[in-house]
């Protein structure tokens, strides 16, 4: 615990927290926004796919967007690391945090796991079961991820 506050009472944190500048607080978390956006976006393209929206659209070259996705995860990574540090004893103690953290840690997970049956698809129509399960499963994550994210403020 005195670790996290003296975390937030460094002066960077203070002048996060207290600045009313655009490039305090509001940008970090504008950052964080677009991470979440490339992450989850592209996340969601992959698995509407596999879960049967646009068939015609062949599984394999969908691979293509993890540079984009690990982009963002590492974008939404960094500035949320910055946005707990403003807060870290608040936003531990939260529990929509942790359940949070472990939404995106099944995410990356499942990321993961997808891009390997993506490397390895054969061009057909339809994803075998294995990756419609998981394609459900990736976005009820996200969205719970996302959703745990936007309670903390009500928690």
């Amino acid at each position: 615990m005195a670790f996290l506050q003296w975390l937030e009472s460094t002066a960077f944190s203070s002048w996060l927290k207290e600045s009313p500048s655009l490039l305090a607080y509001p940008a970090v978390l504008f950052l964080h926004t677009v991470g979440l956006v490339l992450v989850a976006g592209p996340s969601a393209v992959i698995s509407l796919r596999l879960l049967g929206i646009g068939r015609q659209l062949p599984i394999a070259p969908l691979d293509r967007f993890f540079p984009v996705i690990w982009f963002g995860f590492w974008i939404s990574a960094v500035s949320g690391l910055v946005m707990l540090a403003v807060d870290a004893t608040t936003k531990l103690a939260n529990p929509m945090f942790s359940v949070k953290m472990i939404f995106v840690a099944a995410s990356v997970v499942l990321m993961v796991i997808v891009r390997r049956m993506l490397k390895t698809a054969r061009p057909v129509s339809r994803a075998p079961l294995r990756g419609r399960w998981l394609a459900l499963v990736s976005l009820v994550c996200w969205a719970g991820a996302i959703a745990a994210g936007r309670f903390m403020a009500y928690f």
